[in-house]
């Protein structure tokens, strides 16, 4: 019989089967990782199974074996613990930046790191009182970019706006660039604030991540380390956010 494409791909497939059809709980026997390998195309003899199983444990899969009534072949320990992809799973739903389509997606991927059967169990609800999530799904891509910016140690460039009474935004400045040196972000009040240098009025000031658009990271090195050699944005946090509580830009 013709062996197919797949076959080279035996010890690849086994783990992948492995990591999402197993847990503690549903440990698959070896004629049931034969059939589950069937379903790719791949022929698998009991002696290669338990070769490929000693070969993943020595790759540093945490491979178990469970014996009894019920035995079988399951992955034991993984990189995130159940109830540590539940606390990430609640943090998601919680966050109010993140959209509803931006939150069930990164869920997807967190029941990704566990099996079929645990997954179900991420399905969670957390309702958090008056937090109602954003409609901009920007907010997420602007966070990495200023991520990245503050890495780099570059200048950004990008418009600032407020909404009016009927939800439309309008711009400052008339749509004018600001342009400004990012130095941290600050998490309070349920929103993103970045603390950067303004080099025209020479200080350091804060705006709202989820009112800034087009942010662009240019090539110009960041400014401030002479006005603010040391610059502590904890001490930042606690004089501005902590002192006038209910104020933000």
């Amino acid at each position: 019989m013709a062996r197919s494409a797949n076959q080279k791909l035996k010890l690849l497939y086994l783990c992948r089967i492995l990591m999402e059809q197993t847990d503690e709980e549903h440990p698959l026997s070896v004629q049931e990782l034969i059939a589950q390998l069937a379903r790719y195309g791949i022929q698998a003899e009991r002696k290669s199974i338990y070769d490929d199983l000693g070969a993943l444990a020595r790759f540093g899969v945490d491979v178990q074996c469970r014996k009894g009534r019920s035995p079988g072949w399951f992955v034991g320990s993984r990189d995130f613990e159940l109830p540590e992809l539940k606390l990430l799973v609640d943090a998601v739903q919680s966050s109010r930046f993140l959209t509803r389509r931006k939150s069930d997606a990164l869920i997807h991927k967190l029941e990704g790191l566990t099996s079929v059967y645990q997954a179900q169990q991420l399905q969670r609800q957390v309702y958090v009182t008056g937090r109602v999530k954003v409609m901009n799904e920007s907010i997420y891509y602007n966070v990495d970019k200023l991520h990245a910016a503050i890495a780099s140690k570059r200048a950004i460039t990008f418009q600032y706006f407020d909404y009016n009474m009927y939800r439309q935004k309008v711009f400052r400045r008339n749509g004018s660039r600001y342009t400004v040196s990012p130095y941290g972000l600050i998490w309070n009040n349920d929103n993103y604030y970045l603390v950067a240098y303004d080099s025209e009025h020479c200080q350091m000031r804060h705006y709202r991540v989820d009112k800034m658009a087009k942010i662009t990271v240019t090539r110009l090195p960041r400014e401030g380390t002479d006005e603010y050699p040391a610059f502590d944005i904890a001490a930042y946090d606690e004089l501005v956010f902590f002192r006038f509580v209910g104020f933000f830009l």
